[in-house]
């Protein structure tokens, strides 16, 4: 296009978990090779929000769920060998998602930016066909974090005890002031003191330096990159986020009268969006980015205002064929899909919160 004197003016970046693999795999991978997997991810997890969101500790964090978990894995026998081949094994890519990337790839230049590991995201690039070029993710070599016997005996050992710490039943708000409780405590004093104590004085430590993080600051320079690349400014970018980390980067587009939308999104990404998304297909956000492509923000808005099934067989869509796709692929319900504001805010985050738990596996 640019050959022949025609360049794109609009951009679409997304997530991955929760609009495109329906699966966590991280977790997944956890629970796969280590004892109480699972729960071990989950209590890493909830440490690395706390210290970000809760007590804002980010200068001295050790850097994301993904990189605190890696140790853990490669201690159990991961390899990069495994991790791609569990993450093709394993994946589930989510309703509707492919078709979705597909027309939005052939629509208008299309990145993912992402936390996932890039074993999992090459397995997703196959899946759907996306350039795996145009994926930002998270680094990271099992292969090359050496664990010598005494240290993968104590990284054992030290996971036993972090799954065996209790979760607190209610997750943090961010309407709330922070106030923890006996749950919370504990998990910061005891993951304390392995990664900020322990750990920097282990061997493996140092093997783990190259490993990147894709938390929000991260994933936020990705999105000022892709821009400085593609000379496309905020007010023409679509952004599909659903994860805490993807909240500074929803931020630039929603605050630039571009399109930042949730899709199953948590409370974070909630507040980050003027379009939330919640629903069992991603065709909708398809529908969302065609009308933002080529009618604009506020075409997007009117569209939503007629977001019935009744009134979008009759609304003038710039592609009818997609709108038909949607509604065929929600016979039972179509996707709900909201304006955000302040009045209506805290309502909708909570029950995207709580939505998305129902649907990520």
């Amino acid at each position: 296009m640019e050959e022949m004197g025609f360049s794109q003016d609009k951009q679409f970046v997304c997530g991955n978990l929760g609009f495109i693999s329906a699966n966590n795999n991280a977790r997944r991978m956890c629970a796969r090779l280590i004892r109480n997997g699972g729960r071990l991810f989950d209590v890493i997890s909830r440490y690395d929000d706390l210290v970000n969101y809760a007590l804002n500790r980010e200068e001295v964090h050790f850097g994301s769920t993904m990189k605190m978990i890696l140790p853990f894995l490669n201690a159990f026998g991961a390899t990069d060998h495994w991790a791609y081949g569990f993450s093709k094994e394993d994946l589930e890519i989510f309703p509707g998602s492919d078709r979705a990337i597909r027309y939005i790839g052939n629509l208008l230049p299309a990145y993912i930016n992402t936390c996932s590991y890039e074993h999992h995201m090459m397995a997703v690039c196959d899946a759907i066909g996306f350039p795996i070029g145009n994926v930002s993710c998270t680094q990271a070599s099992f292969d090359a974090v050496r664990v010598n016997k005494a240290e993968a005996r104590e990284l054992k050992s030290i996971s036993g005890m972090i799954a065996g710490l209790k979760l607190p039943d209610a997750s943090s708000s961010l309407e709330k002031a922070v106030s923890l409780g006996e749950e919370d405590t504990a998990i910061i004093n005891t993951l304390d003191s392995f990664f900020l104590e322990r750990l920097p004085d282990m061997e493996l430590a140092e093997t783990l330096k190259p490993v990147g993080v894709m938390g929000q600051n991260e994933k936020a320079y990705v999105l000022l990159e892709i821009r400085r690349r593609t000379d496309i400014e905020f007010s023409d970018t679509v952004y599909v986020g659903g994860d805490s980390s993807d909240g500074q980067a929803m931020d630039l587009v929603r605050d630039n009268s571009g399109l930042s939308i949730s899709f199953n999104g948590d409370e974070r990404a909630v507040r980050s969006c003027n379009i939330a998304v919640t629903g069992n297909d991603a065709t909708a956000v398809a529908v969302l980015t065609s009308e933002f492509y080529n009618e604009g923000i506020e075409a997007v808005f009117d569209l939503v205002e007629n977001w019935d099934r009744a009134k979008l067989k009759k609304y003038p869509c710039t592609d009818a064929y997609l709108r038909d796709a949607m509604l065929k692929a929600s016979p039972r319900g179509l996707p709900s899909v909201r304006k955000v504001d302040r009045r209506n805010v805290n309502d909708i985050a909570r029950e995207s919160a709580a939505f998305r738990k129902k649907v990520l596996r």
